[in-house]
């Protein structure tokens, strides 16, 4: 049996759309556990009334303590009962594709492996479903899992878990990008992982969603999970996971200083902030010369020193005009 957990808070206008994609799934041996996160919106009153109408969906009621917080409270519920063999995670503003839970499970099965993945498909509305009649599993390490699928590597969601990955695992509570925290130690549990580019899980762009508020200060805490990974692969010798860590840990602070400008609003309380971002950004690029420049860094240099991307990309251009006349009237 495979156990859906469900985080519940504040998501009335699409709830019906995500238990319905679960209860439409062709692999029929699952529960579904929603955990009304002391949602203050209906959201609480409608996962009781779809549990009144399908005995294979449980309803925990429980204060509100976040989105790790009621993944914890699932993975705690299945471990007590002991029915289930399997956990996957579906967030309550998204949605999954008719197969999911056959294609992952059988991709467990057939390849003897406690962890599958599927890819995501990012959404702002929903599409029609394909029609997956054939299908092929990748084979591969936790590591070059990262190093090769970096995108679907942290994300809890899109994968189905053997159980007994979560012995002595859980999500940190009251912490914004939870699954970098997590999800990793989960996958390095195993020799193997079987790996699927079928778009099965649909990711809703919500701009109302945790992941596209304005930035925040909290967002900082996702350098913290990436330096607990990269000491984790250092200490295993896992030196491809902790170099393609350590080009993301210094993408991932051009990106807060992108997401710092966005928030305009809060541009000048946050511009000493910013300025240090910017100041560590550009150290790693100084001390890494060797490893990054502005081919394969190109997001990052912009964000470290825009002005002089703004002249390299001026001159780039100058430099192709005056060769393509050269090569029009002198060749």
């Amino acid at each position: 049996m495979i156990t859906i957990i469900v985080p519940v808070y504040k998501v009335e206008k699409y709830l019906n759309r995500c238990i319905d994609s679960i209860l439409s799934q062709t692999y029929t041996d699952f529960e579904v556990v929603l955990v009304d996160d002391g949602s203050p919106d209906n959201s609480g009153k409608m996962c009781d009334e779809y549990a009144e109408k399908d005995n294979r969906i449980f309803v925990i009621h429980q204060e509100n303590g976040g989105l790790s917080a009621a993944r914890n409270t699932g993975i705690d519920w299945v471990c007590e009962q002991n029915r289930s063999e399997y956990i996957t995670f579906l967030d309550s503003d998204d949605w999954i594709h008719p197969e999911y839970l056959n294609v992952l499970m059988k991709g467990i099965i057939e390849n003897n492996v406690k962890i599958s993945v599927c890819d995501l498909n990012r959404v702002t509305d929903v599409l029609p479903y394909e029609n997956y009649d054939n299908f092929n599993f990748e084979l591969s390490s936790p590591e070059d899992f990262l190093v090769n699928h970096f995108w679907q590597y942290n994300y809890a969601c899109g994968k189905l878990y053997h159980k007994d990955m979560f012995e002595g695992i859980r999500f940190p509570v009251r912490k914004v990008f939870e699954d970098t925290f997590t999800t990793y130690k989960m996958l390095h549990k195993c020799e193997k992982i079987a790996y699927t580019d079928l778009q099965l899980y649909y990711y809703f762009y919500n701009e109302q969603g945790i992941s596209h508020s304005p930035w925040k200060p909290s967002e900082l805490v996702i350098f913290d999970a990436m330096q607990e990974q990269m000491q984790f692969y250092k200490e295993k010798g896992l030196e491809k996971a902790y170099a393609k860590e350590f080009e993301l840990f210094v993408h991932h602070h051009a990106y807060q200083i992108v997401r710092i400008k966005e928030n305009k609003k809060d541009l000048k309380k946050n511009k000493a902030t910013l300025k240090e971002i910017k100041k560590t950004l550009r150290k790693y690029l100084r001390e890494n010369k060797d490893k990054f420049n502005v081919h394969n860094m190109n997001y990052s240099y912009e964000s470290a020193y825009p002005v002089f991307m703004k002249l390299y990309a001026l001159a780039s251009k100058f430099k192709a005009k005056i060769l393509n006349f050269f090569d029009k009237n002198y060749k």
